[in-house]
């Protein structure tokens, strides 16, 4: 657990006045709270008032990065666990997210892995820094959970085409101003004819974002299951008959929408031609690419990533680690 309350004075109570901001009264609330060891309803009786406002004061001290708490998931299934698969797949880094209940949702296995990432992708946000972002729900849900002061002075620059369109769900609600940070790549992920998908290829506009995420410190991108939940075929990008398709001729998943089988090998589909967007195999040149996806739906498209060599680091769900060990 990280306390951002006071800087230099981790040691002394912060300083105690009649007419407190609403920001030093988040700060005095979360340091009784953590740094003083007192229950809410201490605290309550300390400061004369209730504690369900105490448990809305911790909340929002949460919600405005006042406190964040960094969880250590090494201990899920052990070192063991976590060595053998870095080395089974030469992997970096990789994070396990605890198994809570075998039939979670998609939506709340997403929102536990975005915490997760966040958590993980904070360690590469300073000003000047580039992060390449790429499709997925699980990397929208991420970024939405970065704290907006982590965002200072860093720049999110998309990996394909079309991610403008799938990121438009966040306006008007609540967010971290993450739009304020991204460089859009100004085309649309699939282009309506191979001609113009190549016009658009060249345009500056377009390789100047490609570029900067070519060359990003770190990149954080979903993998997709050649599945009916996947979420490139809820957003319209492709029908349920070309996924049919898809895995006929081996598919397991896709990433920035291309797909690939079990070995990890691009498949020459009817989207390579109209497709905008770094190519898959340029990630394995890139600095540090982070996948984040889970769900025991997902596998073999989680597996054929790893065997293409196109992640440095997964964060995963624990079903899906033991998996991949066995």
């Amino acid at each position: 657990m990280t306390f951002h309350g006071v800087a230099g004075q981790r040691n002394a109570e912060p300083p105690r006045r009649d007419n407190d901001t609403e920001h030093q009264k988040l700060v005095r609330v979360a340091w009784l709270y953590y740094r003083e060891n007192l229950t809410q309803a201490q605290i309550a009786q300390q400061l004369h008032v209730s504690r369900p406002t105490v448990a809305r004061l911790l909340e929002r001290a949460r919600q405005a990065s006042i406190v964040t708490i960094d969880i250590d998931t090494t201990g899920v299934g052990g070192l063991e666990l976590i060595d053998g698969l870095r080395q089974k797949y030469e992997l970096r880094d990789i994070v396990i997210v605890p198994q809570v209940s075998e039939d979670s949702s998609a939506e709340v296995t997403n929102s536990r892995l975005a915490v997760e990432a966040a958590q993980y992708m904070r360690r590469f946000l300073r000003p000047g820094a580039v992060i390449g972002v790429g499709w997925g729900d699980t990397v929208l849900r991420t970024l939405l959970a970065l704290s907006p002061s982590s965002l200072s002075g860093v720049t999110f620059a998309t990996i394909t085409g079309g991610i403008d369109a799938y990121t438009t769900k966040v306006s008007g609600t609540t967010n971290n101003g993450i739009s304020d940070y991204i460089r859009f790549v100004p085309a649309p992920l699939l282009a309506s004819s191979p001609a113009i998908a190549s016009a658009l290829r060249h345009e500056r506009a377009v390789t100047n974002v490609l570029d900067m995420a070519r060359a990003s410190d770190a990149a954080l991108i979903g993998i997709g299951g050649a599945i009916a939940t996947a979420t490139i075929l809820h957003t319209g990008v492709v029908t349920e008959q070309q996924i049919v398709d898809y895995q006929r001729r081996g598919a397991v998943g896709d990433i920035l929408g291309e797909w690939y089988d079990e070995t990890g090998t691009v498949l020459a589909v009817d989207l390579q031609k109209i497709r905008i967007g770094l190519a898959i195999r340029e990630l394995q040149t890139m600095k540090h690419v982070v996948g984040v996806a889970g769900g025991i739906d997902k596998l073999a498209a989680i597996r054929g990533a790893l065997m293409g060599r196109y992640l440095h680091t997964l964060i995963t769900t624990e079903d899906v680690a033991r998996a991949l060990a066995s």
